[in-house]
């Protein structure tokens, strides 16, 4: 698992939900984290987006109440690592800017109603986005990518490169003929995939994919041979969905220059470091720290 990424991911579900502890209701102590308190009812709303997702109509109330408790497990631990890096960040005095969380809310909550102006929701927002630049900053300090290991990679690219020309696509699932078009037009405009999926949380869904040319349909295969990396296909009707691909990147059946993924290397290597780094970090601090679960 990508602790770093799950990380962020996790971080940002705090900020759709912490809103909803302004009115805390008295309830049983969970956890506690140095002079950090969890209650069973922050607990379960924390819980409820996957309460929602895994949750199906039918269950046997058994089958419910035993992946309730997986899920709460599982939530509290990326609870008290979430405040485990909240109180190490206010250490270091990182600053968030009005401007950050301005460009945050435009990118993430367009769709949002007008409790994104709330102070309180502001502030959530500011203090998730210190942690992940405290985590961010942490770990560059700590990784290197000598040019002796990223050369080393690049042979090993060279080695196993297959010379079939290939596509990398960002391919976005519409499930709604109406915000089809709207949804184009914000493409468009630049607004990245992720933004959308954000934006449109129950009625979209993407991913990332790299194509031989004999995979892809001749009709898309023609129409990405048209295109820039970064733009995008006019939406596709595909059963009963709608999709909308961006290329992404096209490569020649010629390896790569060094140079031209030199960068890409070096992200990878740094991913692949950072994450070993971070789940020592984590542990570490687990240990360091007071904490004390009651479930």
């Amino acid at each position: 698992m990508k602790k770093f990424f799950v990380i962020i991911i996790f971080l940002f579900i705090f900020i759709w939900v912490s809103p909803l502890f302004a009115g805390k209701i008295v309830n049983k102590i969970v956890a506690v984290v140095g002079d950090e308190v969890l209650t069973l009812y922050e607990l379960d709303k924390m819980a409820e987006p996957f309460y929602k997702t895994y949750f199906k109509p039918g269950m046997d109330p058994l089958e419910i109440e035993n992946l309730k408790k997986q899920i709460r497990k599982e939530v509290l631990d990326q609870w008290i690592e979430d405040t485990l890096i909240g109180l190490e960040a206010k250490k270091y005095n990182i600053k968030v800017t009005d401007e950050e969380i301005d460009y945050y809310i435009k990118e993430n909550f367009k769709n949002a109603n007008s409790t994104l102006e709330d102070k309180n929701f502001r502030e959530k927002i500011r203090d998730q986005l210190m942690k992940i630049k405290f985590i961010q900053l942490t770990v560059r300090e700590k990784i290197a990518i000598p040019e002796e290991e990223l050369k080393e990679a690049y042979k090993e690219l060279v080695k196993n490169y297959d010379p079939e020309p290939k596509y990398e696509l960002e391919i976005l699932i519409v499930k709604e003929e109406l915000l089809v078009k709207d949804i184009y037009e914000e493409l468009l405009q630049g607004r990245s995939f992720d933004a959308i999926v954000k934006n449109y949380r129950d009625q979209t869904n993407y991913f990332k994919e790299v194509f031989k040319e004999k995979e892809l349909d001749p009709k898309i295969l023609e129409g990405l041979k048209n295109l820039k990396p970064g733009e995008v296909l006019p939406p596709q009707k595909r059963g009963e969905v709608f999709q909308i691909i961006r290329l992404l990147k096209r490569a020649s059946g010629t390896p790569p220059t060094y140079e031209e993924v030199k960068e890409e290397l070096y992200e990878k290597l740094f991913q692949k470091k950072a994450q070993s780094y971070i789940e020592k970090w984590i542990k570490d601090l687990k240990e360091s720290k007071f904490i004390k679960i009651y479930i």
